[in-house]
């Protein structure tokens, strides 16, 4: 075999390890079904992996644990299913679906695959086109409250579901009962100062 046939058989080999690469790529990328570790209850698989890849931007992980690692995303799944009318559920997904749309249009890939500064842009522009709700005084609206649009309703129930999460109201909110807890017997060197009244 001389140099010549050497180059052309390594050049085919190379060309065929790339194509079986690229064709591997092609056929696992058409897949329909995002891959989560959780099965939703009311949303598709990629809705649902839009909605976890949504709240965890709205939520990241820092000190703090993420709104996927508290399972946030399922939450609003069973809240979907659950709890909200037809017209909200059909909204809602609407509202998944425009997130896609929009992520695409874009920066021409699914919102899953962005960037977290490109994920950011979007949902900061999203937020900004929200509309605002009027005041409310101890949950009363003082003035006729207006359609809430699809993403104040996400930030809420992402929100909602994160805080009444069991591991943040047991590991980082605080909680002090109020009266308070009822102490029997307790040495007054214990109580400290007297409250003044």
């Amino acid at each position: 075999m001389n140099r010549r046939d050497v180059i052309i058989s390594s050049g085919w080999l190379l060309g065929y390890g790339l194509t079986s690469a690229s064709l591997s790529t092609l056929f696992l990328s058409c897949q329909a079904e995002a891959k989560l570790d959780w099965q939703p209850v009311f949303l598709s698989k990629n809705q649902a992996a839009t909605l976890a890849e949504v709240t965890e931007t709205i939520l990241p992980k820092t000190d703090t644990p993420g709104a996927k690692e508290l399972g946030v995303p399922q939450f609003i799944d069973k809240m979907l299913k659950e709890v909200l009318g037809e017209g909200d559920q059909k909204a809602f997904v609407a509202g998944l679906e425009q997130i896609e749309t929009d992520s695409k249009k874009q920066h021409r890939k699914a919102f899953a695959e962005c960037t977290q500064e490109e994920r950011n842009a979007l949902l900061l522009a999203m937020d900004k086109a929200a509309a605002t709700q009027p005041p409310s005084v101890w949950g009363i609206t003082l003035a006729p409250p207006k359609p809430t649009d699809f993403f104040r309703n996400l930030k809420s129930l992402t929100l909602f579901g994160y805080y009444t999460s069991e591991d943040v109201c047991t590991k980082i909110l605080s909680y002090d009962p109020v009266p308070g807890a009822y102490i029997a017997c307790m040495p007054v060197a214990e109580v400290g100062n007297a409250w003044s009244e």
